[in-house]
């Protein structure tokens, strides 16, 4: 279930590192020692290291904090290995490594040499699939047949298709002008580019952003979410394998020290992060220091639309896909379900029955669909706005709190949620709360419901179920957002854009938009005859 679809993950830029294993300890009991046996046994078999390094010039190196934190098994709270903790300090070196690898190696790179060195990290990425999936599984939560037929999948999908896109590349064009001059562009990489990613799909943001980069010619600073480091570490050093030292740094830390020294550093030219709309509106105030170009993919609070002609079976499996698919842990999740009320009771009975299939559980069982969350604190912050709609008048229909389930005692699991009695000015109507929860809207007259469904600060995602074609095109050009799904949820593809209108961000990322916007525009004139005397 669910193996083609795809999301994109909404994060703080990182205040936060969390010491699962307290909760744990609780008077909520702890899960089974069969799960936290699996887990160790797993986590054993996966992770290359006990404490792993920030990669600063081709090698890992302890940081100038001297500090370690531990990266903790969502499931059992218990650490799967330290990370070192990155400075502003540790930034800064990873800069200058970042500089000499362009001015020296990386940047001399012809498309050919680039192209060659992504399928490289491809082809060797392919042989640790499995094991990479599994870590993200293991640090969070993520159920494991989505790690790895959807995460794996794309982030190798990902280097292939930009390793492409490197080969076959405009380098630049000649305009005609003046018989006597030549005028002519080249496109040209920024130098050294930041990168801030999120916790909920870590691998595959790796690809998503290392890739168009690297295939433009560029050098990189990364730093991962504290929620989600290890896979970030792993696929880096597989990388490195194949790249010039310094090429691509990877400095683990909060978004307040390490997040900020890379918005404003005046030797990183561009930025591109992944994480909430007030962590983008941060990275905008650093990046402005010295007029940094950006590239945000933010928050969403999307509508899914179901008119009274669709075919109701594809509609509820696409509002379970919309819903539920990481864990709700996605900021193109459809939390916002606007269903007609002709078909209203009908289709809320379906999609409760087929809630009822989806197997909450441990992330490394086979046929999970919904692992834990990624820890305690947000547990409680999906929990808070459940609790915040039923005091504003909504009703739960399903779910709204953790399962009873002795072998899942203690972990951060939650229950699939649907709240009924919503209307749009309701906090959990306007907020995203980034769990399992959807608040399901009945709706009448069309233009109440478009204006309805756009009166929202984001503008990330949406989609249409109908079969009616008309209806669909008239939906997709009335909805203010970057992406409008008609009859499927969730399908990203390579070579087509993905990112938002309004405050869910800035640029696009997948396809060659976002391998253009890793590369600059220079004009070259020149003239080859005499020129006219002033005066």
């Amino acid at each position: 279930m669910w193996v083609t679809a795809m999301g994109v993950a909404s994060s703080r830029m990182g205040d936060h590192h969390t010491m699962q294993r307290d909760n744990f300890d609780s008077d909520r009991g702890t899960v089974s020692e069969d799960v936290r046996e699996r887990h160790r046994e797993v986590g054993g078999s996966v992770l290359s290291e006990e404490t792993y390094g920030q990669l600063i010039g081709g090698e890992w190196e302890e940081s100038e904090a001297g500090e370690e934190y531990e990266a903790v098994d969502a499931t059992t709270g218990e650490a799967l290995a330290t990370y070192w903790r990155g400075t502003a300090e540790d930034v800064d070196r990873a800069v200058t490594a970042a500089q000499t690898a362009f001015d020296e190696t990386w940047g001399s790179y012809n498309p050919m040499q680039r192209a060659d060195a992504l399928d490289a990290i491809a082809d060797a990425l392919e042989e640790r699939k499995q094991e990479i999936a599994r870590i993200d599984s293991l640090e969070m939560g993520k159920a494991n047949q989505h790690s790895l037929f959807v995460d794996a999948t794309i982030m190798i999908s990902q280097f292939r298709y930009f390793a492409g896109l490197a080969r076959t590349a405009d380098e630049g064009r000649r305009p005609s002008t003046a018989s006597n001059k030549l005028a002519y562009t080249s496109r040209e990489p920024y130098g050294v580019v930041g990168q801030i990613s999120a916790w909920n799909f870590p691998s595959m943001f790796v690809a998503w952003k290392m890739g168009p980069a690297l295939a433009a010619g560029n050098t990189i600073v990364f730093k991962p979410s504290p929620r989600a480091v290890l896979s970030t570490l792993e696929v880096a050093s597989v990388m490195n394998d194949h790249l010039p030292d310094g090429t691509i740094n990877v400095v683990p830390g909060t978004g307040s020290e390490v997040g900020e020294r890379i918005t404003n550093h005046p030797d990183i030219r561009k930025v591109s992060m992944t994480g909430s709309t007030g962590a983008g509106k941060s990275v905008m105030e650093g990046a402005a220091s010295n007029l940094k170009a950006l590239s945000l993919e933010l928050g969403g609070k999307n509508p899914n639309i179901v008119f009274p002609d669709a075919d109701l079976d594809d509609a509820v499996e696409g509002a379970l896909i919309a819903s539920f698919f990481n864990q709700g842990e996605q900021c193109t999740a459809g939390s916002r379900l606007f269903v007609h009320a002709d078909i209203h009771d009908e289709f809320l009975e379906r999609f409760t029955d087929e809630m009822e299939r989806l197997t909450v559980g441990d992330p490394l069982a086979p046929m999970t669909d919904i692992g834990p969350l990624v820890d305690h604190e947000h547990l409680e912050r999906v929990q808070g706005y459940v609790d915040t709609a039923v005091e504003e008048g909504a009703s739960v229909l399903v779910g709204g709190e953790q399962p009873e389930d002795p072998e899942l005692g203690g972990a951060p699991f939650f229950e699939p949620t649907v709240l009924t009695g919503v209307t749009n000015e309701d906090t959990v109507a306007c907020e995203e709360v980034f769990g399992p929860v959807v608040s399901a809207l009945e709706w009448t007259e069309y233009d109440e419901m478009i204006e309805l469904a756009n009166d929202t600060e984001y503008g990330l995602a949406s989609a249409v179920w109908t079969t009616d074609l008309d209806t669909a095109h008239e939906t997709a050009d009335a909805l203010e957002a970057g992406t409008v799904w008609i009859n499927t949820y969730n399908d990203l593809f390579d070579n087509v854009p993905h990112g938002g209108y309004k405050q869910s961000g800035l640029g696009r990322e997948l396809d060659e938009e976002a391998f253009e916007s890793y590369r600059q525009t220079k004009t070259v004139v020149l003239n080859h005859g005499k020129l006219p005397r002033l005066g």
